[in-house]
């Protein structure tokens, strides 16, 4: 009699001490354990049933296409003093996954998701099982980097994973020399201080490591070391005027005006144009910028259309011997940042075609005529028209034997031959150009660039600021 007793004043005990103590956890990533322990209360010699069922771990992950050793499920059937805990255990997606009498798990060799019920009578637990594409390694969207110290700009950096259809694409980003540059967790970085720093990427599955060896320098260096070309022009700046005035120039407001010849030498004379964004439709359209495809695809995020075709971009600029800068910016400005009807598809003689470049449109009716010249293409994607558009400016301006227009500033002028094959009427059309190329440029202070500058007659050979 004693015995009984002290065995319900133990029992009495603990079951206070759980109330006092049970407690259960959730965990970040939404795997749920069951971490209660209690006895039920004892008045008789009944059976005891479960009530529920506790798991060490919610979740288990496998890696397919790899030799997995399996893993047992960790299960206490609570009360502590139920009287049968026999556990049965069932898969529901036996492709992914199976289990076996004991709770031992092994993958099958689909890699998915799926769920294993672990049961005690009316009591159950659900454990989530999953079979991945484990990482096998990771390269940097940019081996270098070149930021400024007195021009804060920062740069985008990403990762590609190998194979690209990991399932775990998580990294940590870090950097060796924080007071140089800094790298935030989503891998923008900015420039802290004059120095080199290391960027590292580190893969959340398997550790694997890309780096980016990073230089903060100064931006006034950066413009110094800038090579120059100079190309000089046996006319005046008036003269040539005289001749542009030939070619029905327009200033473009809400829509195109007649230009006067005011209008026309602010935007024509190199004087003007040394300072700020203006200079950069001085830049060699014919080279390469060493900027990446996702680069690229940092700028173009949001951009309509556009958006996602940096890949495209970069191989149709290196097709045709086009700086990848230009071609993005230019698309960019012809339409509205992938937002204009010629961009998004008209339809044209039952065909829907596509223009990113306004060729072949003109100022009275762009999208019409636009439409009809991507037609007469066989621009009917957004592909087709990037491809096919960088070909025609090739062909026709930047490396066209004859004219030799590799500049913003020739397309729209073509000072070797006033007033004929140029690209655009409006005069302002080289520096609206130059201006988004500048802040391209400035946002990758990486790429690589020439300056062609026309010298007039009578003029000094310009220094650009």
């Amino acid at each position: 009699m004693k015995r009984v007793a002290a065995i319900l004043a133990i029992a009495v005990m603990l079951v206070q001490t759980a109330a006092l103590g049970a407690y259960k956890v959730e965990t970040d990533d939404d795997e749920y354990v069951s971490d209660e322990f209690y006895f039920a209360p004892v008045s008789t010699w009944d059976e005891v049933k479960a009530r529920s069922v506790n798991l060490k771990k919610g979740r288990l992950i496998f890696y397919a296409g790899r030799e997995n050793k399996g893993e047992k499920i960790e299960a206490a059937v609570m009360p502590v003093n139920t009287t049968n805990k026999e556990l049965t255990y069932k898969s529901n997606d036996i492709s992914v996954a199976r289990v076996d009498g004991d709770g031992f798990v092994t993958p099958t060799g689909k890699a998915g998701e799926t769920t294993i019920d672990i049961t005690c009578g009316k009591a159950k637990a659900i454990m989530k099982v999953s079979v991945v594409k484990g990482v096998e390694g990771v390269t940097m969207s940019q081996d270098a980097l070149t930021l400024y110290a007195d021009k804060p700009i920062t740069a985008q950096l990403s990762v590609n994973f190998t194979p690209a259809d990991a399932t775990i694409k998580d990294v940590k980003w870090s950097s060796t020399n924080t007071s140089v540059a800094y790298v935030d967790k989503n891998g923008l970085v900015s420039p802290s201080g004059v120095g080199t720093a290391d960027i590292y990427a580190e893969t959340i599955d398997g550790g694997f490591k890309a780096k980016c060896a990073v230089t903060v320098s100064t931006w006034e260096k950066r413009t110094a070391s800038i090579p120059t070309d100079y190309e000089d022009y046996d006319m005046t700046v008036e003269e040539m005027a005289e001749e542009q005035l030939t070619a029905s120039p327009t200033v473009f407001t809400n829509e195109a005006s007649s230009a006067d010849r005011y209008s026309v030498e602010q935007y024509l004379n190199p004087e003007n144009l040394t300072a700020g964004y203006d200079k950069y439709q001085f830049i060699d359209l014919g080279l390469s910028n060493d900027v990446s495809a996702q680069a690229l695809d940092a700028y173009l995020n949001g951009k309509g259309v556009l958006s996602g075709m940096g890949g495209t971009f970069k191989d149709a600029a290196e097709r045709n011997d086009i700086s990848e800068v230009y071609l993005v910016i230019h698309a960019c400005l012809e339409t509205g940042n992938g937002a204009s009807a010629l961009a998004n598809g008209i339809d044209h003689d039952g065909e829907t075609v596509y223009n990113m470049f306004g060729i072949g449109a003109s100022d009275a009716y762009p999208e019409e005529e636009g439409a009809r010249f991507a037609y007469e293409q066989g621009w009917t994607s957004v592909e087709d028209a990037i491809y096919g558009g960088a070909e025609w400016i090739s062909e026709n301006y930047i490396n066209n034997s004859r004219y030799n227009q590799n500049t913003l500033y020739k397309m729209r002028w073509n000072p070797s031959a006033p007033a004929t094959h140029q690209y655009a009427t409006d005069v302002a059309w080289a520096s609206k150009q130059a201006r988004s190329m500048g802040a391209m440029f400035e946002a990758f202070p990486s790429a690589k660039y020439r300056f062609k500058v026309p010298v007039f007659s009578g003029q000094e050979r310009l220094k650009l600021k």
